[in-house]
C-alpha cells in the first residue's frame, strides 16, 4: 500500500466547482479552507433570507443538486466534494500512468454525484470516538491509529497488531495491512474516475472499471450464471461472487450478496422514509435517481425521445416513453423472453412474469420481490432457476427454520419456487445451490 503521507505531498490541481468559482489549490488543506468560506457565505445568506421551507440548504457544486434541511448533513456533504475532487485527481494521475488503458466512456453527468453519506464520520477505535465533518480529516485521523498501534505477542515467536475498532478482533502481521484493513471499517476510497466520478478502494478496481468498457469482442470470459462477458478471468471471478448470497434481511426472507444491497432492500421494502423531496411539488422519494427522474416532468422541454427513427414522439418522463412504446411499437420488437415451460414468447419481461404467475401458478422466490431472467445460447431470456447461497447463510436459514418448528428436510430447504406451490414438478423448481467457496462457481 502506498504511503498516505507521500500522497499528501503530491502537488494536485484541486479546482473548486461551487457555482461559478474557478479557484484552484494544490494542497488539500488550502482547498478545504477555501471551500469553508463558501459554506460560511451560503449559511449567512440562508439566515438573511430566512426562507421558511424544509429544503433550506442546497449544494451549489456543479451538477450536484443535493439539498437537505439539516445543516450538519449539508456541511458533511460539501466537504465530501472536496475529498471527491482529490480522488478524481488521483484517478487522472493513475490513468496517465497506464497508457494502454482507454479513458472511461460513461456519462459525465454523474462525475459530481456523491453517495449517500453515513450519519457521521465517527472513529470507533477503542476509547476514541472522535467525530469529524470533513472526511479528509476523519480518514487521516483513523490512519494515525494504524500508524501508532503497538505490536502484541501472539504465541512464542509471533508478534501481531490488533485492530482496536469496535467489535473487531482481527490481527495483522504488518502495519500496512492493518492500515489497509481500517479502510474496511471507514469505507474509505482512495481513487475516483475523473470522467464518471465512480469511487474505488484501490487502483486495481479503478483499472477494472475501465477494462469493463472495452469492446465486447475482447470480453472472452463468460459467466455461466447470467451470461455476462468480461475482459479478464479475475473480473469474471469478482463478478461471480455477486451471485452468492451471504446476508439475510432481519425483517423478511430476502437474501442478498452484499451489505449495500441489504441496506437498499431495507430502505425500499421496509422503510416509509422519503428524504428526497421535489422543490416544485409535494412529490418525495427514497433516492436521488428517482427524484431526478421526477424533476424532468417539470421541465418545459421534453427530455426523452422515442428511439425509433421515423417516430417523432417526445415526452418529459421515461414512463410516458414506455407507455408510448407499449401502445405503438410493441409489435415492432422481436420477442426476447421465452417461457421455459410452454415455449411461449414475449417482447417484455413483465409480460412473461404475468404469464408465469397466472398460467403456470409460479410464486415469487421466498423473500424476493421479482423473477430474474437469464439469457441462453439461442438468445432468449428464460427464468433463472438457480440461486447461490453461502454455507454460512444456509446454516443460518436452517437454524431459523428449526426454531420455527419447520421440518428440516433437505429437499424442501433447497427448493424455493415451484408451479402451484408443489415441490414435485421439475419444470418450475427454483434451485438454491450451496457453495462453500466463491471459486466453486467457476468449476
Amino acid at each position: 500500500m502506498a504511503d498516505k503521507s507521500a500522497k499528501r505531498n503530491v502537488s494536485l490541481v484541486l479546482q473548486c466547482e461551487w457555482g461559478s468559482c474557478t479557484h484552484v489549490s494544490s494542497r488539500m488543506e488550502d482547498f478545504c479552507t477555501h471551500v469553508s468560506e463558501h459554506l460560511r457565505q451560503h449559511q449567512h445568506e440562508a439566515r438573511e433570507e430566512a426562507v421558511d421551507c424544509e429544503d433550506e440548504y442546497c449544494c451549489h457544486w456543479l451538477g450536484c443538486g443535493f439539498f437537505t434541511p439539516d445543516r450538519t448533513d449539508f456541511v458533511r456533504h460539501v466537504y465530501f466534494h472536496c475529498y471527491h475532487t482529490k480522488l478524481k485527481q488521483f484517478g487522472l494521475q493513475a490513468l496517465q500512468s497506464q497508457p494502454d488503458l482507454n479513458p472511461c466512456q460513461l456519462d459525465t453527468q454523474t462525475r459530481n454525484i456523491i453517495p449517500e453519506l453515513q450519519d457521521g464520520f465517527i472513529c470507533l477505535w477503542d476509547q476514541c470516538e472522535s467525530s469529524y465533518d470533513n472526511p479528509e480529516w476523519y480518514y487521516r485521523h483513523v490512519d494515525t491509529h494504524g500508524l501508532s498501534a503497538e505490536y502484541e505477542v501472539a504465541g512464542k515467536e509471533n508478534r501481531v497488531l490488533l485492530c482496536g475498532w469496535k467489535d473487531c478482533d482481527l490481527s495483522c502481521k504488518s502495519r500496512w495491512k492493518l492500515r489497509e484493513h481500517l479502510r474496511s471499517h471507514t469505507q474509505e476510497k482512495v481513487v475516483s474516475c475523473p470522467n464518471c466520478g465512480g469511487m474505488f478502494a484501490n487502483n486495481t478496481k479503478f483499472y477494472d472499471h475501465l477494462r469493463r468498457q472495452t469492446s465486447l469482442e475482447e470480453h472472452r470470459f463468460q459467466c455461466s450464471h447470467c451470461s455476462k462477458r468480461f475482459a479478464t478471468e479475475r473480473l469474471l471471478r469478482d463478478h461471480m461472487r455477486n451471485h452468492v448470497n451471504h446476508y439475510k434481511c432481519p425483517l423478511c426472507d430476502m437474501t442478498c450478496p452484499l451489505p449495500s444491497s441489504l441496506r437498499s432492500h431495507i430502505r425500499f421494502r421496509h422503510s416509509d422514509e422519503r428524504p428526497f423531496k421535489c422543490q416544485h411539488c409535494e412529490y418525495s422519494c427514497k433516492n436521488l435517481v428517482d427524484l431526478r427522474r421526477h424533476q424532468d416532468t417539470h421541465s418545459k422541454m421534453p427530455a426523452f425521445c422515442c428511439e425509433y427513427e421515423e417516430c417523432t414522439f417526445t415526452a418529459r418522463s421515461m414512463s410516458s416513453i414506455k407507455a408510448h412504446h407499449r401502445k405503438f411499437h410493441e409489435g415492432d420488437c422481436e420477442p426476447r423472453y421465452k417461457c421455459h415451460v410452454c415455449e411461449k414468447c414475449f417482447t417484455r419481461g413483465n409480460n412473461l412474469t404475468v404469464h408465469l404467475r397466472k398460467k403456470h401458478q409460479f410464486k415469487w422466490p421466498s423473500g424476493h420481490p421479482r423473477f430474474r431472467y437469464k439469457e441462453h445460447d439461442d438468445g432468449f431470456l428464460r427464468l433463472q432457476l438457480v440461486r447461490y447461497e453461502s454455507v454460512e447463510l444456509t446454516e443460518q436459514l436452517m437454524k431459523e427454520r428449526e426454531k420455527q418448528g419447520a421440518p428440516m428436510d433437505t429437499t424442501t430447504t433447497c427448493l424455493v419456487l415451484s408451479p402451484g406451490g408443489s415441490m414435485e414438478s421439475d419444470e418450475g423448481v427454483y434451485d438454491r445451490t450451496v457453495v462453500e467457496k466463491d471459486c466453486a462457481l467457476l468449476s
